[in-house]
């Protein structure tokens, strides 16, 4: 510290292909930027835009490793994308290949239900939950990502708005000892 000023970096996402939604940024006013390697998991990655915002922020360590779950694939209890989910996967390993930091990423095509638990208990300091968004699922990711993320670490949920989401994200509140941090479009708890 000493003086020294730490900026909160912008994101740039150059020669990104397909959709950006929400990004790291909105997580500034909640969750301080690291100093230290990060170990971070996202469920549901898309085009890759959010995972490429925190690698370039939360994520900037040399050391830190940024883990994605996504099937890409179409299955009956996931109606968005229906048909698109192959290509949105070739999509996000285009987006990451192209950023000098890739070697951070590690792309997990996979269900979060079978993914999830082959992690060791309290390994991640951020979770950001953004997969299937009907009441079950988002539930059961939360529950599965509590017990592997660290005291102090950060569960973020996207897509508050959702009904599905809203459900599951007020029924974890009520179950799970969390300090809310955040809650608009977005909930950011604390572990």
């Amino acid at each position: 510290m000493g003086g020294v000023k730490f900026t909160r970096p912008s994101i740039e996402l150059n020669e990104f292909q397909g959709r950006k939604f929400r990004l790291a940024s909105k997580w500034y006013s909640s969750i301080p930027l690291p100093r230290k390697e990060i170990n971070y998991l996202e469920i549901g990655c898309f085009h890759g835009s959010n995972v490429l915002s925190v690698l370039q922020t939360y994520g900037h360590h040399k050391n830190s490793k940024l883990y994605c779950i996504d099937p890409w694939e179409d299955y009956d209890e996931y109606p968005e994308y229906k048909g698109e989910n192959s290509n949105n996967y070739d999509i996000f390993m285009k987006n990451i290949s192209t950023h000098k930091d890739k070697n951070k990423i590690v792309p997990i095509r996979g269900y979060s239900a079978k993914e999830i638990p082959k992690f060791q208990d309290n390994f991640f300091d951020m979770i950001y939950i953004d997969g299937n968004h009907e009441q079950p699922f988002v539930y059961e990711d939360a529950v599965l990502s509590f017990a592997k993320l660290k005291k102090g670490g950060y569960l973020i949920f996207d897509d508050y708005d959702w009904e599905g989401v809203k459900l599951a994200v007020d029924e974890f509140q009520k179950k799970y000892p969390v300090r809310l941090l955040h809650k608009k479009s977005q909930v950011i708890f604390q572990k």
